[in-house]
């Protein structure tokens, strides 16, 4: 039996000895090349800093930080500064919105006029329908992309731009003008007009009607909100609603870099007002590093949050996020101020970068991340023996079996036409049989939620194969 003195001893081994990362870590040669990257990115785009974190999984397999979110004081970027992440609030406001549907607290196609009475609609078409929750989530509704009544907000910034006319602050409408302006306006795009893949008529005044819907839906400030239910929940402690420092929170300065002056010029406080819900949150590239990690992760706490199906269909049916195969992102910008946060729902993988500048190119720079990080984690080779089995069409019409030999895979449909020559792998789960010139016939396996194999699709039927 131990002693006292032992057990504590070995008590306090448990505590200091550090858990091992499960997650697979970059090679120091791929570290190198992403450090090197970055510090061009930074000198070819001038930014005072940039702050960028990769994940996998739930682990934050790489960071780095440059420059400065305080120039006059020198003030070091860290992983966790806080930046304003500006349109990236987008994908707070989306996930609020699925939150409400998952809650059953309202339905995705509900007219959003019930909650939004302030917006008339344009009685002047004889097709006008509302809008939707669904429509002003994925930017189909029509709407234009501001309020007129922001007006003054894009003078204040084509006068900045311009001349440097001084402003404390910049500012859009308040919540009050925006909902007066409502009586006015009317869409300006087809409803669900179709557009190439990734595209889409963006609408900072669709997500802030959305916003201001959605807080009415649920009866609780939007701020508290996003707060109690998604930061909280995700441990983002660094996280929050504004987009300047306020008391002990800190967040970086604006600049602009000033082409005829070689030289960062500080740029005016931006003042979200009633683009709150379309651009007002700030956060840290520690805690958006965790925001990724939800987008994939299938435990029964994220699942509480926010359904895995449901996260899923954010991300394919363009809910938030901006789908750009075969990664998902969203971006945010204003004067002062750049940043992103993409990532592979396949692989697991993601990356957040910041900046406080206007003007940064973020898609040459997630091409070199993506280039460098996927091939590291993608999926290994399948082991042949998941996908050995008896298959049929539901209904019994008709069967297939897939079988290993030599280590290969071969299967007995059309047997007697086709040469005996193993599946070729060509993706993910998805193999094809070379048949006699150019025609193949492909094998699509689907997976079921222990990542067993569930069924095959091969042209337009699906094979459901037998349980072992």
């Amino acid at each position: 039996m131990l002693n006292s003195f032992s057990l504590i001893f070995r008590l306090c081994l448990l505590i200091v000895v550090p858990v091992v990362s499960t997650a697979q870590q970059l090679p120091d040669s791929t570290i190198a090349q992403l450090k090197s990257g970055i510090a061009g990115f930074k000198d070819r785009y001038p930014t005072p800093s940039i702050v960028v974190a990769i994940v996998h999984g739930k682990e934050i397999v790489f960071s780095e930080s440059l420059g400065y979110v305080d120039v006059e004081n020198k003030v070091a970027a860290t992983i966790d500064s806080r930046y304003p992440i500006l349109s990236v609030t987008k994908t707070f406001t989306a996930t609020m919105f699925m939150q409400l549907v998952q809650r059953n607290k309202i339905l995705l196609e509900e007219d959003i006029r019930k909650y939004l009475p302030e917006y008339k609609g344009d009685k002047n078409r004889v097709t006008e329908t509302g809008i939707s929750f669904l429509q002003l989530a994925t930017h189909t509704s029509g709407m234009p992309r501001n309020t007129p009544a922001d007006v003054n907000f894009a003078k204040q910034v084509d006068r900045w731009l311009l001349n440097r006319t001084y402003y404390a602050s910049l500012e859009p409408s308040s919540k009050k003008e925006l909902l007066q302006s409502l009586q006015y306006i009317k869409k300006v795009h087809p409803e669900y007009q179709l557009l190439s893949y990734g595209d889409r008529q963006y609408s900072n005044l669709g997500y802030s009607m959305l916003g201001i819907a959605l807080e009415r839906a649920a009866k609780q400030d939007y701020s508290e909100y996003i707060v109690n239910n998604i930061c909280k929940p995700l441990q983002m402690t660094s996280s929050g609603i504004g987009t300047e420092s306020f008391g002990s929170t800190v967040v970086a300065k604006g600049y602009y870099f000033d082409e005829h002056l070689q030289q960062f010029v500080k740029t005016p406080v931006f003042h979200s007002n009633s683009a709150l819900y379309a651009g007002g949150m700030y956060s840290t590239a520690k805690d958006l590093a965790k925001y990724i990690s939800f987008q994939f992760d299938t435990s029964s706490a994220a699942n509480k949050i926010l359904s895995l199906k449901n996260r899923r269909m954010m991300q394919s049916l363009r809910i938030g996020w901006k789908p750009s195969y075969p990664i998902v992102l969203h971006e945010g910008g204003m004067l002062g101020y750049r940043c992103l946060v993409a990532f592979y729902p396949d692989l697991e993988i993601g990356w957040v970068i910041l900046t406080n500048t206007t003007d940064f190119e973020f898609d040459k720079m997630n091409e070199y991340i993506g280039k460098l990080v996927s091939p590291i984690y993608k999926k290994p080779a399948p082991e042949m023996t998941k996908f050995v089995g008896t298959y049929r069409l539901q209904g019994g019409f008709d069967s297939l079996n897939i079988y290993v030999k030599d280590g290969r895979l071969y299967s007995t449909y059309l047997e007697k036409e086709l040469p005996q020559q193993p599946l070729i792998a060509n993706g993910n789960n998805r193999f094809k049989a070379q048949t006699h010139g150019s025609y193949s016939i492909g094998y699509n396996f689907l997976t079921n939620d222990m990542n067993g194999i569930k069924a095959v699709v091969m042209g337009q039927l699906t094979w459901v194969k037998d349980k072992d």
